[in-house]
């Protein structure tokens, strides 16, 4: 950790994510390898969800969050079109429905063990990036058009949120899955 940027050490513990299904994840790793390799080496492709835990939760409290995502029934999860926060050099596939996302978020967010002093905690839009301009082609509306125009829109069932872990290399990878509730459940 002492060689990882500063933006980089509040996930130190790690965060969690929509892990897309491998289909979809293979289709946007490539395009984040081509226009963000840097970024791409951090993580694949994903949607962002929580701000990053503040600490290792221990069992119990990992427990705390199974039990609170059983209140959350699955559900279909659309992404696309692309949009971006330009000027910020950001492209990134809109996501919907975004109120449930922000439901799953916001109570996640108030059992305590998460970084709500970052930036965009409370003006949080969920996401999935191409580009966050670290690396590659200028991020400018010609590049967001290109993009755009190579881009499809699609949809997968969310049964699940993953507890991503960065490597000292600042690697995510999935540590551990966490299911919402299903029929039966």
């Amino acid at each position: 950790m002492d060689r990882w940027e500063d933006w980089q050490k509040p996930y130190q513990f790690g965060t969690i994510v929509i892990w897309p299904p491998d289909e979809i994840r293979e289709i946007v790793n490539t395009q984040r390898n081509v226009y963000d390799p840097v970024s791409q080496s951090y993580c694949e492709a994903h949607i962002t969800f929580t701000q990053p835990l503040t600490k290792s939760l221990s069992d119990d409290e990992w427990e705390q969050i199974l039990k609170l995502l059983k209140n959350y029934d699955c559900f279909e999860l659309e992404y696309g079109p692309l949009n971006s926060f330009l000027p910020y050099p950001c492209i990134w596939y809109e996501i919907e429905p975004k109120v449930r996302v922000l439901d799953i978020r916001n109570a996640l967010h108030q059992t305590g063990f998460f970084n709500l002093n970052l930036s965009h905690t409370k003006d949080f839009i969920p996401h999935m990036t191409i580009t966050e301009g670290l690396s590659g082609p200028a991020v400018d509306e010609g590049l967001l058009e290109l993009l755009q125009g190579e881009s499809r829109s699609g949809s997968f069932l969310c049964t699940e949120i993953a507890y991503i872990f960065p490597n000292d290399q600042f690697c995510f990878n999935v540590m551990k899955t966490l299911p919402l509730k299903t029929e039966g459940s």
